[in-house]
């Protein structure tokens, strides 16, 4: 089953890579152009083909390593950490937090001020979340779907991989690429709290957190690379200026 979900990722890989655009290939719009809700579903395109870059291709191998070896111990973690009989507090409150009604609103308002907002920063910041969260439901949903694997009460068959650690890995990812590594020590922090919660909480087996850990950070990096070069990349014309009448010269610098 594991080997089926990342043989699946590699595939896809394989074929997305022929028809990706690179960095200089993106639209040279200003930030907010390029980051607009009109082109959303365009952008999510983008993004989605953007996750089998070669820079994806170690983290990838590695989280699906570390996927396959904790899996070897899946049952005896889940006999010595999860609360058997019933819900545990810490797995309620870790539940709660990665869920997505509390983390959809969260990002929907993100978004809506993000859009109005004049800084570069927070404006493509909350737009790659908005999108990162949107591509990271449909790939965790479709491979849910597709392993079809019992959780661990047994409640149903879509236990891998874990959607709250995707969902929260991707957030914090997010947040250390736009705000560095200070904020994405809390952000990994706080996902790494939610992923334990849903193994203790008897929802999840450990490879599905690490599983899902690993897709988040993917969609996390994929769409802050491709959302930040709008920014990064972003044409200035350099100009020297004169000014006789106050006797001061300059530089004037402009986006194209």
């Amino acid at each position: 089953m594991l080997a089926a979900a990342i043989a699946l990722l590699w595939a896809c890989s394989l074929g997305s890579a022929k028809g990706q655009s690179t960095s200089s290939g993106l639209p040279e719009d200003t930030p907010a152009e390029y980051t607009s809700l009109k082109r959303f579903p365009q952008n999510l395109g983008g993004n989605f083909v953007a996750m089998f870059s070669k820079k994806n291709i170690v983290p990838l191998l590695v989280g699906g390593a570390s996927t396959g070896v904790i899996s070897i111990w899946d049952d005896d973690i889940h006999e010595q950490f999860s609360v058997q009989d019933d819900s545990s507090t810490f797995g309620k409150v870790g539940s709660t937090m990665g869920s997505l009604y509390v983390l959809g609103p969260v990002v929907g308002g993100l978004l809506i001020v993000g859009h109005r907002s004049e800084n570069d920063r927070f404006h493509s910041f909350s737009y790659a979340l908005a999108q990162g969260l949107v591509l990271d439901q449909g790939l965790t949903q479709g491979l849910k779907f597709a392993t079809n694997r019992t959780r661990p009460d047994e409640s149903d068959n879509h236990s891998f991989p874990s959607g709250h650690a995707s969902t929260s890995f991707m957030f914090a990812t997010v947040v250390q690429r736009y705000y560095g590594w200070k904020a994405g020590i809390l952000g990994y922090g706080v996902a790494s709290f939610i992923s334990i919660a849903r193994v203790r909480d008897n929802k999840h087996w450990a490879s599905d957190v690490t599983a899902g850990a690993t897709l988040g950070y993917l969609v996390g990096s994929s769409v802050s690379r491709r959302t930040g070069i709008s920014i990064l990349g972003t044409k200035f014309s350099i100009m020297p200026t004169v000014d006789p009448a106050n006797r001061r010269v300059g530089v004037l610098i402009t986006p194209n």
